[in-house]
């Protein structure tokens, strides 16, 4: 207690300083008058009296110095003092310290920058109670992972885990608001009556949904989204407990959540963030169909259970599973638990280290180029460091003071960098992939802001150290005689390295950004299977009350088709039940065996299930291999026959034609007596890159709409017309078949094709950004070093003018002495490259991670940039007067 007593005085007397000051001198002052007075009593003149109080009191400047020493703090005091004197010094070389801040605030800027994504991305816990016990349940197949569970499976691990404390489900569907206004189109979620409670602690209005809500088979209640409470109810708190007209059916609203409430859920779940509204499932789960799996389930680990130990339970429980239920055992089920924010994480973890890294070398350069130009001040300030050593400054006084001068440059710096930080942010969110869309946050929070102070001071101390160590070997006695310099040529060892270091890092991220570039590229080139330009995409829903039958769905759409590709400027028109690149919806995939196939070979491969209407290929000017298309007599007929890609029909029948061959595949109405059929190939289509634009996921099968009927289709309109005016015609044609049809996700198919290319464009700008920032530090570096190295040694050049050699020579010799540091860092920059650059594999698309093109394009951009940088300096040599240069000292 009396330490800290004590020390809350002393730091109380810091702050009170002047005031304490005052007060000491008032009191020596009066010790000195009554000493003085005492020795006028004794007979002293007044003058001697004095002289003789001075002698018996002692030194007052010492006596202040000690007393300080006890009532204050020693070390805040010199601080202060460093700071004062630093700053006057980067006031007298303003030029020095706004290219220094300039490039530390660009090094530690994009730090700052890509930290804010990493912090928000791959550190910030989710906003969920509890966020790191909950997890997601995927079911796995035998030639599939990652995959929805069914019903009973969900009730299944209700009932039998005894490490989750409980487990919750969501559909991802769609829906349309009717009634009072405009229809309305909302991104509805199908959700276990516990799913909302487990990701918030209570809705901003009402409540959640009751256990007896679910399985009524017949949706009674609902929960809004803060968003369209707002706008379609204007945030009317009387709502609760009143009905509202959903898919044409009456359904009350029993709560709202909170405003910053979403769901996030991992990239290919086809769970959209941004759902509107939602409502608990309709059916009895456990008497669903088996192999009828939908549901994305999450589940909360109780305390202390690990996923090891959650995964062994869960394989336990799947071997149960496999051994209760025939069609699980056929397809080899399995499930897996993986923590829910590494999941959602686990597309764009590989990318944002990558960047993060990259930023690093960025700052790695900054602070060579910093040291570089404090090196150089340093023979400036020679003078000034000999003296305070003469005059008895200790080594560790000094090397503080410098290193407290670079501290202070560099959070100048990084104060800097924040601005610049907060400005790049924009651009750097418009280029994000969708996978970090709901994560990332656009202001700086309080850790970003100490990531940003703490990379200051470790970059001051990194950059300042050089300089300052290089201090404790000078040789008072040269440097104080006069004239002397003490430039010996191993002086300009630590530049030189110092350019290598620059010119080394700069090859890693030019290399980097040149594979990046070539895979973004790549992409560019890829054959999606369909021509994106000129078609516009239109989501409609037929799930109301209007359509409860499939007769009455399927009039509709081939009314529609009828209606536009009537129009002038239309010229085809196109329906499907999934776009590609499109996961709003959940996607359909089943097992296929061709017709006749044994017990092995079937449950064995997945294809995507497809529903469309003749056209379709068409609007979407996809690539015919063999067969036709459907037509209207195939929709009248409802005839059993399918379209499948040359991905499927080479894998099926290897060596022959697939064109009146028998294919069996899950029945796309699932009716309970008939949950597979068989039907005819008719068709073969190039395969349609749906999932990625790098890897063919599945093939495809493609059955007539009758066959598989679909509430959420997309119309797929080709079409020379303006985007405005299409738009306005689809409306006005789908208002004149229903009025209370919402009309939404209108998007040119350009955009789902930019989709795919994005997480590519993500990587690829940011890295190029950061390899042109790195070059131009590097050619600013090599320009300093050889601009100083030709002011040091002009003397020198001006005895070999003297003496006969011709500007020529000097030219070529300083050229060869300053490129021999880039030629030394091109070197190791390969060597780093070659062991770097493989960790960027993942990443890549046609282009190898050891690509001697793009090693060599760097080598020759680096070196040209040097050539460059050295060229005005060797110039400015050539042309020193001999008799000046010899007069420079």
């Amino acid at each position: 207690m009396t330490r800290m007593r004590m020390f809350g005085s002393r730091l109380l007397g810091f702050f009170r300083k002047r005031r304490n000051d005052e007060n000491l001198d008032a009191e020596m002052r009066w010790h000195l008058h009554l000493l003085a007075e005492e020795n006028i009593r004794r007979g002293m003149p007044p003058q001697e009296a004095r002289y003789a109080a001075r002698r018996e009191f002692g030194g007052v400047e010492q006596a202040k110095e000690a007393y300080r020493e006890r009532r204050g703090l020693p070390f805040l005091d010199t601080l202060w003092q460093d700071l004062r004197f630093a700053t006057r010094i980067m006031a007298k070389k303003p030029g020095f310290t706004a290219i220094a801040i300039t490039t530390l605030a660009v090094g530690i800027g994009a730090n700052t920058a890509i930290f804010s994504v990493v912090h928000s991305v791959l550190l910030l816990a989710l906003p969920y109670p509890d966020s790191d016990r909950l997890t997601v349940v995927w079911s796995t197949f035998s030639s599939e992972g990652r995959g929805p569970a069914s019903g009973p499976e969900l009730i299944y691990l209700r009932e039998r885990s005894r490490l989750f404390e409980e487990f919750g489900g969501i559909w991802a569907q769609s829906g349309a608001i009717t009634g009072e206004g405009e229809p309305e189109h909302v991104r509805l979620g199908l959700v276990t009556s516990n799913f909302l409670s487990m990701l918030a602690t209570k809705p901003q209005v009402g409540r959640f949904f009751l256990p007896e809500e679910q399985g009524t088979y017949a949706a009674k209640s609902v929960i809004l989204s803060d968003p369209l409470w707002r706008q379609r109810f204007g945030a009317n708190r009387q709502l609760i407990g009143q009905s509202i007209r959903l898919n044409g059916h009456p359904v009350t609203v029993v709560g709202v959540l909170p405003p910053d409430f979403k769901i996030i859920f991992p990239e290919g779940s086809s769970v959209p963030p941004d759902m509107d509204a939602f409502i608990p499932f309709p059916s009895n789960l456990a008497k669903d169909p088996s192999d009828q799996c939908y549901i994305r389930v999450i589940g909360r680990l109780r305390k202390g259970v690990t996923i090891p130990q959650a995964q062994a339970e869960l394989e336990s429980i799947g071997a149960q599973l496999r051994s209760e239920f025939p069609v699980f055992a056929e397809q080899a089920l399995g499930l897996q638990v993986v923590p829910l924010h590494g999941d959602v994480v686990r597309n764009v973890r590989p990318a944002l280290l990558t960047l993060f890294g990259g930023v690093s070398l960025v700052l790695l350069i900054a602070c060579a180029n910093v040291a570089n130009l404090l090196l150089s001040r340093a023979n400036e300030r020679q003078k000034e460091i000999t003296l305070r050593a003469a005059v008895g400054a200790a080594r560790g006084r000094v090397i503080r003071q410098l290193l407290t001068e670079s501290v202070l440059l560099s959070c100048l710096g990084g104060a800097a960098a924040l601005l610049l930080g907060s400005w790049a942010m924009k651009p750097l969110l418009s280029l994000r992939p969708a996978g970090i869309a709901s994560l990332v946050a656009t202001a700086f929070s309080l850790p970003v802001f100490g990531f940003t102070l703490g990379l200051s001071i470790a970059a001051g101390i990194l950059f300042g150290l050089a300089p300052a160590l290089g201090t404790t070997s000078l040789n008072l006695v040269e440097c104080l005689k006069e004239g002397g310099r003490a430039t010996r040529p191993g002086r300009q060892r630590p530049r030189k390295l110092l350019i290598a270091g620059e010119v080394a890092l700069g090859f890693v991220l030019l290399v980097g950004a040149g594979l990046l570039m070539q895979t973004f590229v790549s992409l560019l080139r890829v054959n999606p299977g369909f021509n994106s330009q000129h078609v516009m995409t239109v989501r409609l829903s037929v799930s109301g009350v209007k359509y409860q039958t499939h007769e009455s769905a399927i009039l509709f759409f081939r009314e529609l088709q009828k209606k536009l590709a009537a129009s002038n400027g239309i010229e085809s028109v196109g329906v499907i039940s999934h776009l590609p690149f499109d996961d709003t919806l959940p996607n359909w995939y089943s097992y296929y065996w061709a017709e006749g196939a044994p017990k092995t070979e079937q449950n064995t491969v997945m294809a995507d299930y497809r529903s469309i209407l003749p056209g379709y290929f068409q609007s979407l000017g996809a690539q015919w291999v063999a067969g036709r298309d459907f037509d209207a007599i195939d929709v009248q007929e409802d005839r059993p026959i399918v379209i499948v890609d040359d991905t499927l029909a080479a894998r099926t029948w290897p060596g022959g034609s697939a064109i009146g061959k028998g294919l069996n595949i899950e029945d796309g109405n699932f009716r309970q007596d008939a949950t597979r059929v068989t039907m005819e190939v008719v068709g073969v289509v190039k395969h349609i890159q749906s999932h990625s634009l790098t890897d063919q996921v599945r093939g495809q099968i493609y059955m007539l709409y009758p066959r598989a009927a679909r509430a959420h289709m997309a119309l797929t309109v080709r079409s020379n017309m303006d985007a405005q005016s299409l738009v306005g015609l689809i409306r006005r044609k789908v208002a004149s078949l229903d009025k209370d049809m919402p009309v939404y996700g209108i998007l040119p198919m350009d955009d789902y094709l930019e989709k795919a290319r994005r997480p590519a464009r993500f990587t690829s700008s940011l890295a190029v950004v950061m390899a042109a920032i790195a070059v131009l530090l590097a050619c600013t570096g090599i320009y300093g070093v050889a601009s100083y190295s030709v002011l040091q040694r002009t003397s020198e050049i001006g005895v070999r003018m003297a003496l006969g050699a011709r500007p020529g020579e000097i030219f070529a010799m300083i050229i060869r002495q300053s490129l021999l540091p880039v030629l030394t860092g091109v070197f190791a920059g390969l060597i780093l490259s070659l062991a770097l650059t493989p960790l960027l594999s993942g990443l890549l698309f046609g282009v190898r991670p050891v690509d001697p093109v793009t090693i060599g394009t760097a080598g020759v951009l680096l070196f040209g940039v040097g050539m460059l940088a050295c060229y005005l300096p060797a110039r400015r040599a050539t042309r020193l007067d001999p008799i000046a240069a010899l007069r420079y000292e």
